[in-house]
């Protein structure tokens, strides 16, 4: 009976081990960033008894082993976020979870406080949370006109997004990429209503997030999620509109929402400056910049497939842009000469014409919670053409500002280039011996140019009896280039995983070689004794001088090792960077141009500190160094003489530069208060700086420019931001600070010139939202003080002051009533550059069918016919001044429709009423929100 009993209790224990199981999951948060030390608890499903619990590594990653068959509630807890409970029935195979998604608690503070304080901005860590529902924009708003409300955010006149100081590379929808690297087709197309709210993040790059090991690469990006009642929906916008001195404008966007994938089609038409998508990327003799008017076209189709906790996942976009651009430039600059400071005055006028074609895809399996591959390929198909022709007056720097020099140049070109290249990503982590992982990645780029140049430039010196220089020349330029990388990097954790400590080892190498041929022909030009030059248009002379078929190889390896320590109030990661790089470079028509092989050796620390006080105040110290590699056009020793008095001659002894960078960061967020706290400070040092070594001739006013490195160069910044609200959630106010003290170096006819400039720009903003209006006030201020060791005499301040009023009535009826002014003023300026202007836009529209989905508006841009455009800029080696031709008042009548398979109108809005893309008009001034429409908000 003894050994019956003894094979029965052996029996059901055997059993019991077989049908022992272990359940595998991830926990994150809602931006998809893992969770760390969060508790999982195993409780009884008929009782809640706890049967086992573990915390999540730095991962975000637990397993509990060894559970029995049965039904059980999984519970997920970690301060801050609202408890996770699930069901499970665990049988007699492992159990692999889905992500589990913990949200933020909402703070149960007294009904009072609740009902009186809206959370406008929420800042953790190294995010910025906006609600969008805080800040009113009218119905026909884009994601532009939002961001030009937001504390901390900058939209300039070309359409670069910046926040707290740094430019936005990426715009993502709800976690996801939105046309790639392209943020202004978000910001352009993207209609507001869509959006719940904005996140301005500072995060690793996409390999370093991958890996876990930081390569030193940071961007900033802006996250949008979408309201819940348009995540599985079809809405879309059509607008079209014509105005006063034939403006013209209309855009489509289409969108499909369902299962967390996405589908959106868009285009835009129009010659009021508003750029569907980024310029094209040739590398031609053209120009930038969002001065000037601009007519485009474009079209483009982004798609993601697949949920986040799905092992396959594929997205992309393709875009089409044509552009025609043409610009007119007035500009003084002043040289910074030892021994004068002569003046060069110039009035330019540029055409240039464009059609781009790019296409980005990213496809991600993984395999299972171990195993991830990603493949990343892209393309891209450019063509430009472009005219010049400018004149220009070179004045001598004594108080007679004697004439020095007129010249006349004027050039045309055409060319294409093309690109294609893609990244290969590995990663593997252990399952025997968790913190144990190994990651590869590959990328490969080739991008070939191809462009015709003909330049013509007529030079009389006054001070060489009224000696005639003549150039014609055509250019035949054709440049290719290879790019290759590879990266290996390998985390090991030091004794049990709950000590979350880890060595990290990578490897970095990349190598680039370059083709540049540059073949210069002369038309033939005779100077007679009697009368003007003559050139032979017939023949081409080959220019051996001037021409290069140059090739360069850059090849750098990055070796680094480091410690990581992860605690629950802090995140820590240290060590050491060795970056050997080689370069050398051939020029086949000339060997006497060859340059030898050379090696350089940086070696530097690195550091990336996280330190919580709080869940919501955190304190972040970064310290990496980079090296970048000098570029073809200033390696070559030959002389670009398509401007004869503005020769640029390259270096070929330049060594890459490297750069040390420092970041502090501080964010606190009082939820009681709803008061939010940022400041950031960034020093960057570089050594063997590249900068310009100008010779100036004082009889011709012609220059001559080449490179050299040098040491001194410094920059550093500061932002601070703070938002505050008032106990009556009809008011809001916020503060902001920029300010940047840089040293550059240059060098002119031989001296040394050391050039500090302070910039200074804080503003506030003051915004009063009753029922049906919004008042917004935003004063701001503006210094620039430029001191130089040479010429001290042109040492200067710059001033800008102003601000804007913003007022807007949503009246009855569905009818919205809009005003935006702006006032700003300069002085410190060139003659004649200083400015002094009134900025005023304004519109009425009306919205009506059943659903409000048709929109009228009647906008009109720039009433008082004032708008100017202005910039200042600093070198070492001179002080610009310019103005630039630019939209000025027009008036529009516009018609839009939506649709949408949601409702009848967002009842979550409070901004009216869905709308699209609109905003018709130029490009926002000093602030300015361009764009309007009707429709009254429902009460809050």
């Amino acid at each position: 009976m003894r050994r019956i009993l003894i094979a029965l209790l052996f029996t059901v224990f055997c059993a019991a081990a077989v049908t022992a199981a272990d359940i595998k999951g991830k926990v994150i948060d809602e931006t998809g960033e893992p969770l760390i030390e969060a508790t999982v608890k195993l409780l009884a499903a008929k009782d809640s008894a706890f049967i086992k619990g573990v915390t999540t590594n730095v991962n975000g990653r637990f397993t509990i082993s060894n559970v029995k068959a049965g039904k059980y509630i999984l519970q997920c807890v970690y301060i801050g976020y609202a408890n996770s409970d699930s069901n499970l029935t665990v049988g007699s195979s492992n159990l692999q979870l889905k992500n589990i998604v913990m949200r933020e608690s909402s703070i149960m503070l007294k009904e009072a406080v609740v009902t009186a304080v809206k959370t406008e901005i929420t800042v953790k860590e190294d995010t910025i949370e906006y609600n969008a529902g805080s800040y009113k924009t009218q119905p026909n708003a884009v994601m532009e006109d939002l961001l030009k409300k937001l504390p901390g955010v900058d939209v300039d006149s070309d359409g670069k997004i910046t926040a707290g100081g740094k430019s936005v590379t990426k715009i993502l929808v709800d976690g996801k990429e939105f046309f790639a690297d392209d943020p202004k087709v978000a910001s352009k197309n993207l209609p507001v209503d869509m959006i719940e709210k904005l996140q301005v993040i500072d995060r690793k790059s996409d390999l370093a997030r991958l890996t876990g090991v930081d390569d030193g690469e940071e961007e900033t990006v802006i996250n949008l999620t979408v309201k819940k009642d348009m995540k599985n929906s079809y809405y879309g916008v059509v607008n079209a509109g014509y105005g006063t001195d034939d403006r013209y404008a209309g855009n489509f966007y289409i969108n499909r929402l369902w299962n967390d994938n996405q589908f959106t089609f868009i285009g835009n038409f129009n010659n009021v400056n508003q750029l569907g998508f980024t310029d094209g990327g040739g590398q031609f003799m053209n120009f930038g910049g969002g001065n000037g008017i601009t007519t485009s076209q474009s079209l483009g189709v982004n798609f993601n497939v697949g949920k986040s906790d799905e092992t396959f996942r594929v997205g992309g976009n393709v875009d089409y842009s044509h552009t025609d651009r043409d610009t007119r430039t007035r500009r003084n600059r002043q040289y910074l000469f030892p021994d004068s400071t002569p003046f060069n005055e110039s009035a330019s006028s540029t055409r240039n014409k464009g059609h781009n074609i790019r296409g980005n895809f990213r496809i991600k399996w993984e395999k299972d919670t171990l195993t991830t591959f990603e493949f990343r390929p892209r393309f891209s198909l450019n063509y430009n053409r472009y005219l010049s022709g400018d004149s220009s007056l070179t004045l001598a720097g004594d108080a007679n500002r004697s004439k020095v020099t007129r010249s006349l140049n004027s050039g045309s070109s055409k060319g294409t280039s093309y690109s294609a290249g893609g990244d290969i990503w590995f990663n593997r982590k252990s399952g025997s011996h968790p913190g144990r992982s190994f990651s590869l990645s590959l990328n490969y780029n080739l991008s070939n140019t191809t462009e015709d140049y003909d330049s013509y430039s007529f030079n009389r010196f006054f001070l060489l009896n009224d000696s005639i220089d003549l150039y014609d020349q055509y250019t035949d330029n054709h440049t290719w280039s290879n790019r290759v990388g590879l990266r290996a990097t390998w985390t090991e954790p030091l004794g049990n995983i709950k000590n979350a400590r880890f060595l990290i080892f990578s490897y970095n190498l990349n190598y680039r070689w370059n083709n540049a041929d540059k073949l210069v022909y002369d038309h033939p030009v005779t100077y007679p004794e009697v009368g003007d030059p003559i050139i032979d248009y017939d023949n081409l002379v080959f220019n051996d001088s001037l021409s290069s078929r140059f090739r360069n190889d850059f090849f750098t390896q990055r070796i680094q090792i480091g410690f990581r320590q992860v605690r629950s109030t802090y995140n820590m990661e240290v060590g050491l960077t060795l970056t050997p790089s080689m370069s050398r470079s051939d020029d086949l028509i000339n060997s006497e141009r060859n340059i030898p092989t050379r090696w350089v050796w940086n070696l530097a620390p690195y550091m990336r500190y996280r330190h919580k006080f709080t869940k919501s105040r955190t304190l972040n110290v970064d310290y990496r160094g980079n090296t970048s590699e000098p570029s073809m056009q200033q390696l070559q020793p030959v002389a670009d003489k398509s401007n004869p008095l503005r020769i640029v001659i390259g270096n070929p002894d330049l060594k890459p530069a490297f750069t040390h960078n420092i970041r502090i960061r501080f964010n606190d967020f009082n939820m009681e208060a709803q008061r939010s706290i940022m400041a950031m400070l960034n020093f960057s040092m570089r050594q063997n700086s590249i900068v310009s070594k100008t010779t100036f001739s004082p009889e011709t006013g012609g220059q001559v420019t080449t490179y050299t490195n040098v040491n001194g160069n410094w920059s550093s910044s500061l932002f601070s931001m703070l938002s505050l609200p008032f106990r009556n959630k009809n008011w809001q106010f916020n503060a902001n600070m920029h300010a940047s003290y840089d040293q550059n170096i240059g060098f002119n006819n031989g001296l040394r010139n050391r050039s500090n400039t302070l910039n200074l720009r804080p503003s506030i903003a003051l915004a009063f939202r009753p029922e049906a209006w919004e008042f917004e006030l935003r004063p701001y201020y503006g210094l620039q003080n430029t001191r130089n060791t040479l010429q001290s005499a042109v040492n200067r301040n710059v001033h800008n002051y102003g601000g804007s009023f913003y007022a807007v009535w949503y009246a009855p009826f569905g009818l919205v009533i809009n005003s935006d002014l702006t006032f700003s003023t300069t002085s410190g300026y060139s003659a004649g550059y200083d400015q002094k202007q009134w900025m005023w836009n304004a519109s009425i529209s009306y919205q009506f069918l059943k659903g409000r989905e048709a929109t009228v508006m009647l906008r009109g841009y720039d009433l008082l016919q004032q708008r100017k455009n202005i910039s200042r800029s600093v070198t070492a080696n001179y002080i610009d001044d310019s103005s630039y031709n630019s939209l000025t008042r027009y008036f529009m009548l516009s018609f839009s429709y939506r649709f949408n398979t949601f409702g009848k109108g967002s009842k979550n809005s409070n901004r009216g009423e869905f709308g699209g893309p609109g905003g018709f008009g130029g490009p926002g001034h000093g602030g300015g929100r361009p764009g309007g429409g009707g429709g009254r908000p429902p009460r809050r």
